[in-house]
């Protein structure tokens, strides 16, 4: 057997299975970790990984993040729909940065996309009140622009070692 195939074979395994690793468990591990600030509100972490993803692997990729780094805050507060919520905003800003290349737009349409099933889960399927929506939505906008401003300068070096 050629043995720069079988190293190349071997160095393309561990690539995979870094990334796979960073794909799955990343969104996972800053699931746990969030910022507290004024009237309880929080800044989560996994969103993050969640655009690092889709930008990184695409749709799917995004998709996978998402689901994974909800999977934590759906169960401790007993909502499913959160894991489709994130589902759909790595798997759009995945869509969206194949067309455009560009990070914040990209999250920016994803999030107006994911909008629509926030707002219509936790209002008729949780039960949560309007006012907290609209103030959940200006939260979680501002959480996403803030990690789409902190992973753009980021995105060539780490494409270039993931992807």
């Amino acid at each position: 057997m050629n043995s720069s195939v079988t190293i190349n074979g071997i160095r393309s395994f561990r690539r995979i299975a870094l990334a796979f690793g960073l794909l799955v468990l990343l969104p996972c591990v800053l699931s746990l970790i969030n910022i507290t600030f004024a009237h309880h509100w929080k800044i989560h972490f996994f969103p993050a990984a969640i655009f690092l993803a889709a930008v990184c692997f695409g749709p799917a990729g995004g998709l996978a993040a998402g689901i994974t780094g909800s999977l934590y805050s759906a169960i401790l507060l007993g909502n499913p729909y959160l894991l489709i919520g994130n589902a759909l905003l790595g798997l759009m800003t995945g869509v969206f940065f194949r067309k455009t290349g560009k990070v914040i737009p990209s999250v920016g349409l994803a999030f107006a996309c994911q909008l629509p099933w926030l707002v219509v889960t936790d209002f008729y399927f949780v039960g949560l009140p309007a006012v907290y929506i609209a103030k959940l939505t200006i939260v979680l906008f501002l959480g996403n622009l803030l990690w789409a401003l902190l992973i753009h300068p980021a995105v060539g070096p780490v494409k270039k070692y993931l992807c």
